[in-house]
């Protein structure tokens, strides 16, 4: 049977086609395929996974302390530390509320809480915007409210140790028994740092200070935690929280320290 030059060059064609055929590996999972879009068409670049998956993660805590005898004292402590993570930002809440008496009078009243927004600007940078809230009856003050924004940096970024560093501008307001309600614009600067342990455990330090606060002086306030999981839902919490203002009210404290240990139920 002779060949036609016509059926010899078709199959010589056919032959290249199946000998570049991609083959697919059975082991490998497919990758996302391409974006397509009505008005630009097909895009070039792959779509880009991240490991955020937009849950909250964290913890709620309480805690109890009552001592009967000589002297009869009781405390009761709240605390909450919620973290949400997504493609490019993240937001961060976190709160700590203990209140205490001796001999049925109050020896302690103090409560913040704080919401964060962060984003992404590159490797390193990230911007944020935040809402925080205090209350300090030993200090005499009802309420302090405070916006603030600014600019950060990871300086490190690894799996078991994060270091983040930022700083910005808030603005607070601030009310207190005697009636004073001062205001304004404040510098803040701040660190956050946490390293874990081991697969249950971390150590976590934030530290915020206002250089000139609207109070009058120097004031900062920095938390330590330490947590570790007993169960996949249960665990442990021990936080200490330092305060110091330069300016007091009615010969109130310069510092204060509060504790707070409980069990935590994560989410």
């Amino acid at each position: 049977m002779k060949h036609t030059p016509r059926s010899a060059s078709l199959a010589l064609c056919l032959g290249l086609a199946a000998a570049f055929q991609p083959v697919h590996a059975q082991d490998e999972p497919d990758l996302p395929s391409v974006v397509q879009d009505s008005m630009f068409h097909k895009l070039a670049a792959e779509p880009e996974l991240k490991d955020g998956n937009g849950k909250w993660k964290g913890s709620f805590g309480a805690g109890l302390t009552m001592r009967r005898g000589s002297t009869n004292s009781t405390e009761g402590s709240l605390s909450l530390d919620g973290t949400r993570v997504m493609r490019d930002s993240r937001l961060v809440a976190t709160a700590l509320a203990v209140r205490s008496s001796e001999n049925g009078e109050r020896s302690g009243d103090t409560a913040n809480g704080d919401f964060r927004g962060e984003r992404r600007l590159d490797e390193k940078l990230f911007g944020f915007a935040g809402l925080g809230a205090e209350r300090d009856a030993m200090q005499d003050m009802t309420f302090r409210s405070s916006l603030s924004s600014g600019i950060g940096t990871r300086l490190i970024e690894e799996d078991n140790t994060t270091l983040n560093l930022y700083g910005g501008l808030a603005y607070s307001a601030e009310r207190y028994t005697t009636g004073d309600k001062p205001k304004g614009v404040e510098t803040l600067l701040g660190s956050e740092f946490m390293h874990r342990l081991t697969a249950g455990s971390r150590i976590t330090h934030r530290l915020v200070l206002y250089p000139d606060s609207v109070s009058g002086g120097t004031r900062f306030a920095m938390q330590a935690d330490l947590t570790t999981t007993i169960t996949e839902h249960f665990g442990l919490r021990l936080s200490v929280l330092h305060k110091y203002r330069e300016k007091v009210r009615n010969d109130n404290s310069h510092v204060d320290t509060v504790f707070f240990t409980g069990i935590t139920a994560n989410f």
